[in-house]
């Protein structure tokens, strides 16, 4: 396979994607002259390619790939390869185990010209498996839990270069760089064989080339990656649409703890206690509620004794943690004829996400009355975890200060041929049937009715917050107060 650091410049096809961002922007950070394409729609991403000055065209047209000339290497999302998934080391994407014409014409004239094509985790894996690797999995949290690991390394001042999936809100970025990643690389190379000993690493932290990134089990692409440390928040069966039950799901994760390296750590919630042994911290002061926040940080607590960071630094980075974009994100907060109104978004979209999600609300505002607005994230999700999202909904309904609300599903064109083999697909229509919960098709009527049952509605504090992966949040744009 190609080596990053040996190219001179790459083409990114589905640039925008967050990944794909984060990765445009530590290759720019390595001098290698970075362009890429996309659609014309607008997401947070389009400002951090802006900030980071990396050209984009804002269509898929093979002239563009054409204009760039000479490009070394194409990187695609995985978005535009639906097909595609984990390739060892030693596979070559081309035409033939590609095996269908490619829709996106830059990917089609790279074939033709015998442009080497990489995937966005193979791309990422070049670059991660050479540096001291930290991987963040799990079914729920990933996100997060990688933000605040950087963030804490960050304040450290151990200049860690990260990969999250969402904007952290202090980055104004899903990224951060190290200008000097080359060499710590190269003083990891010099040194690899001193890496299973915990006091060298202690001893060297700030000269090791620390990548953190979250790693997303999603059609296996997380075994491209071979880290030296992995933190696994929890295993909660998901993603139906590629795996076929909850044994394959776990498999999955199996496999991925083999990828590790020396000095092959892995932390979970159930080894946690052996590295932090009889520490009787209970809850870490940290601005967002929600237990699993809390059990979470303690993961994070458990890399950090290994490392020994000093505790007061950790403490100090998680007072100071402002959280990423759709994890609880206060996106609004005023008065209306007496009325204070909060908007509250978040990424919730499997049924143990969504459950986490209400009792972090209730926690942090108990005498609120809260409107939540939850949009499910596939058709086959719904499916096949129909019983689980029943039973979360029908706990949230019994609180008669919480109006649920279910919207039309958020589809994703890679479940097309799992949904054609379903023969009887129950769906959130059937959901709210069942359950008897109001459900709605139009942004326009729905903002309509939410400001008119608030006008009704007696109390004086009010949360309206929107739920799931795809774009509920557009709502809040829809209700004119």
């Amino acid at each position: 396979m190609i080596d990053i650091f040996s190219i001179k410049k790459a083409y990114l096809v589905g640039i925008k994607g967050v990944g794909m961002t984060a990765l445009a922007s530590i290759l720019k950070n390595l001098k290698i002259e970075v362009v890429g394409s996309d659609t014309n729609e607008k997401f947070f991403t389009d400002d951090v390619l802006k900030k980071h000055k990396i050209k984009y065209y804002e269509n898929f047209n093979k002239n563009n790939l054409i204009k760039e000339m000479p490009i070394d290497v194409v990187i695609s999302s995985l978005a535009y390869l639906p097909q595609m998934h984990y390739f060892p080391k030693t596979t070559k994407i081309n035409q033939q185990n590609i095996n269908l014409k490619s829709p996106i014409p830059e990917i089609n004239l790279a074939t033709k010209l015998n442009i080497p094509i990489l995937t966005y985790p193979q791309a990422l894996a070049n670059i991660f498996n050479q540096s001291f690797g930290i991987a963040i999995c799990g079914s729920h949290g990933k996100s997060s839990t990688t933000a605040i690991l950087g963030h804490i390394f960050k304040k450290a001042g151990l200049a860690p270069n990260v990969v999250v999936g969402s904007e952290v809100i202090d980055w104004q970025s899903n990224s951060l760089t190290d200008k000097n990643l080359k060499n710590k690389i190269a003083f990891l190379q010099k040194n690899k064989h001193k890496i299973s000993d915990l006091d060298f690493i202690r001893k060297n932290i700030k000269r090791l080339p620390l990548f953190i990134i979250e790693a997303d089990e999603y059609k296996e692409s997380f075994l491209n990656y071979h880290p030296k440390i992995i933190i696994i928040t929890n295993i909660d069966y998901d993603h139906p649409d590629y795996f076929k039950n909850a044994e394959k799901y776990k498999l999955a994760f199996k496999k991925f703890i083999k990828n590790a390296t020396p000095p092959h750590i892995t932390i979970t919630h159930r080894n946690k206690k052996k590295f932090i042994k009889n520490d009787k911290i209970k809850n870490f002061p940290f601005p967002i509620p929600g237990k699993h926040f809390q059990k979470n940080l303690q993961l994070i607590y458990a890399l950090i004794k290994i490392i020994k960071i000093p505790i007061k630094n950790f403490i100090n980075s998680i007072k100071s943690y402002r959280g990423i974009k759709r994890r609880f994100e206060i996106v609004k907060n005023f008065t209306y004829k007496n009325k204070k109104i909060i908007f509250i978004d978040d990424y919730a979209h499997h049924p143990t996400e969504v459950l986490s999600f209400y009792k972090s609300l209730t926690e942090k505002y108990p005498d609120y009355f809260k409107y939540f607005v939850f949009q499910p994230h596939t058709y086959s999700r719904t499916h096949y975890l129909f019983a689980s999202f029943k039973k979360t909904f029908i706990t949230i309904k019994k609180d008669s200060s919480t109006k649920v609300i279910l919207f039309k599903t958020f589809p994703s064109a890679r479940e097309h041929k799992n949904i054609l083999q379903i023969k009887k697909l129950v769906t959130i229509n059937d959901l709210a049937k069942i359950t008897n919960i109001d459900y709605f098709e139009s942004y326009l009527l729905l903002a309509k009715f939410i400001k008119n049952d608030i006008l009704k509605n007696n109390h004086k504090k009010i949360i309206i917050s929107t739920i799931g992966a795809g774009n509920i949040y557009n709502l809040f744009n829809k209700i004119k107060f």
